[in-house]
């Protein structure tokens, strides 16, 4: 990697899916932002700034002179209450794409979820559609319609463009034996394809569903192959049908 590679903010850098991405994106330059990084070990490519993104100035100083953000950070508790959410998923959207056009980013991937069309979900009106109506299922998932519609606005507004991903249900392998989990799962290999061609893509401002390719598939990926080039390699179903074949061979 030479010094003329991408720099990249990176929030919610120590959590699970920050991680994981961190060796997919190991040809960037990366600044690892996070209110506890203590567990960070920085690679050649990495700096580390420790801080809350309700601290406006402290991400300025991690935005400074990156090409593009991947904003993680928020509180992900679906049932997290009003007082929890206003500091991390509204204010500190706030700040880190404020902070992202004053340093001249480019491009901005936020991640959202899933749990935006949630109560959609709930009903069974499958295959959700990321042009389709907003339905939050939780005072999260309305954080999350926020932070959509806040990067809207900026790509609306000024030279920052926005890529937005529904995320599903990160687990690297494991599968707990519940449907709504198993059609909402995104592996580790397809999130690490799926942001870094959000990083790239030629859109101005978007909306993704960002699960694997799963059977039976309950979430719209059309838009996300087109204009993404999106194409995930994972089943769910898959890797249950694996899982159940290991268990009955080790029986006796």
């Amino acid at each position: 990697m030479g010094d003329d590679a991408p720099r990249i903010l990176l929030t919610g850098a120590a959590g699970r899916i920050g991680t994981s991405l961190r060796d997919t994106l190991s040809d960037y330059r990366l600044h690892l932002h996070d209110r506890d990084p203590s567990g960070v070990q920085a690679r050649p490519n990495e700096m580390v700034f420790e801080g809350d993104i309700a601290d406006f100035a402290g991400v300025q100083k991690a935005a400074a002179g990156c090409d593009a953000v991947i904003h993680l950070a928020a509180d992900p508790r679906v049932s997290a209450p009003w007082d929890d959410l206003r500091s991390p998923n509204f204010d500190g959207a706030y700040h880190v794409f404020e902070s992202a056009r004053l340093a001249g980013a480019r491009r901005l991937v936020f991640a959202s979820t899933n749990h935006v069309t949630g109560m959609l979900d709930q009903q069974e009106r499958w295959p959700l559609d990321p042009g389709g109506d907003i339905a939050p299922d939780s005072l999260y998932g309305a954080s999350k319609a926020f932070g959509e519609a806040l990067g809207r606005y900026y790509a609306e507004t000024s030279d920052l463009s926005v890529v937005c991903l529904r995320i599903g249900w990160v687990l690297e392998r494991y599968l707990p034996d519940n449907a709504g989990w198993r059609r909402m799962w995104l592996s580790f290999r397809d999130l690490g394809q799926l942001v870094r061609k959000s990083l790239t893509a030629d859109v101005r401002f978007g909306i993704y569903y960002g699960v694997s390719a799963n059977t039976p598939m309950r979430y719209d990926l059309e838009n996300a192959r087109r204009e993404l080039g999106y194409e995930p390699v994972d089943d769910s179903a898959r890797i249950v049908a694996e899982l159940a074949w290991s268990k009955d061979a080790s029986q006796p």
